[in-house]
This record gives structure tokens, C-alpha cells and sequence, in this order.
């Protein structure tokens, strides 16, 4: 009976390795289609797909100096981000905004890392650049952002919110220009 156990085991395992191709039968993967037919078969993607967006930005901002509140005024801003995607995980943007509170313009320039996450990933950022600020002038600021972001529309369509600290450098003591921006994000991938 171990016999015939033993003969039919041997039986099934010898039909096994005969019916399954083994792995160093198999051919080299061929790579003679015209150049860039691999892409979309495989894993691969286009350093060109989905690498800049323009995003339209609004939202509430306060001044943490009042006295340059204009009497009347809301507080509501609005501007607009151009960003280069290098990855999935970084992009660099080039962003301007302008406060109604206090007539303050800025364009500001920096990083923005983004978790991984399908759709919806958080973000950090820094940005540096000009402020305008009435009464005082130019003056070099930072802005160190957070936020979350979803794409939607085949990850084409950028909706995001976000918080931002505008820090003008302006003198010791002085508070002008510092601001508090929470502002909602709508854009496009191209």
C-alpha cells in the first residue's frame, strides 16, 4: 500500500513539473515595439503627465495688527498658485494673494511636501518671498503652510484646504503685515 502511495505521489508530482513551465525555460522580455509603447503596460509613467497645475485660492485672513484694519473692511483674501509637480510627494510653488482687510499683496515662493495617500493627502510647506504692505513697503517674509488636498477627476482636478502664517520681516516689536490665512483651493493638473 506505501508503495502505491509512493508511486502515485511521484506520479502527480512528475505531471506537475511537466505541465508548469519552469522559470529558467522562460524567455528574456522583449523590448523591439517603437520606443515609449512600454509606457501604461507596466508600471511606468511620463515624466510629462499631470506635472503643472494652477489652482485659484480664497478665504478668510486676519491681520494681528489692527490698527492696520481699514474701518469697514472683511476679512477675505484671494489668489491664485502655480505648482510644479516633481512627484507625487513634492511640488514647488509660485503663489500671489491679496488681503481686502488691510490691502496687503504677497508673492511667495517654496516647497510643498504631500503625504502619500490616494485621494485625499496632507501637505507642509514653506514659502518665502515679497510682501507688500501699505504704510511701510516692501518687505521679505515667510509663510510656513499646512493643509489637505483631494484629487478627483482621474487625479486632475486639485481641491484642497489650507492654513498659512504670513511672517513679514518688519522690525522688532512690530506686528504689521503678520497674517492669518485659512483658505480653500480649487485647481487643474495638466
Amino acid at each position: 500500500m506505501k508503495r502505491l502511495a509512493w508511486l502515485w505521489g511521484a506520479a502527480s508530482l512528475a505531471a506537475a513539473v511537466v505541465a508548469t513551465p519552469s522559470a529558467h525555460a522562460q524567455e528574456r522580455g522583449r523590448t523591439d515595439g517603437p520606443e515609449g509603447s512600454e509606457y501604461g503596460k507596466g508600471g511606468y509613467s511620463r515624466t510629462s503627465d499631470s506635472r503643472f497645475s494652477l489652482e485659484l485660492n480664497w478665504g478668510a485672513a486676519f491681520a494681528a495688527d489692527a490698527s492696520t484694519v481699514r474701518r469697514g473692511s472683511v476679512p477675505l483674501f484671494f489668489g491664485g498658485t502655480a505648482s510644479i509637480w516633481g512627484a507625487e510627494w513634492y511640488q514647488f510653488d509660485l503663489s500671489g494673494a491679496y488681503v481686502l482687510q488691510n490691502g496687503q499683496w504677497s508673492v511667495l515662493a517654496g516647497p510643498r511636501f504631500r503625504t502619500y495617500g490616494f485621494p485625499v493627502s496632507f501637505n507642509a510647506g514653506l514659502k518665502a518671498g515679497a510682501f507688500f504692505i501699505p504704510d511701510t513697503g516692501f518687505r521679505f517674509g515667510l509663510s510656513p503652510q499646512v493643509g489637505v488636498d483631494l484629487l478627483a477627476a482621474n487625479e486632475r482636478l486639485v481641491l484642497g484646504l489650507g492654513y498659512a502664517l504670513d511672517i513679514p520681516i518688519v522690525g522688532s516689536g512690530d506686528f504689521r503685515g503678520l497674517m492669518n490665512r485659512l483658505f480653500m483651493n480649487v485647481g487643474y493638473r495638466f
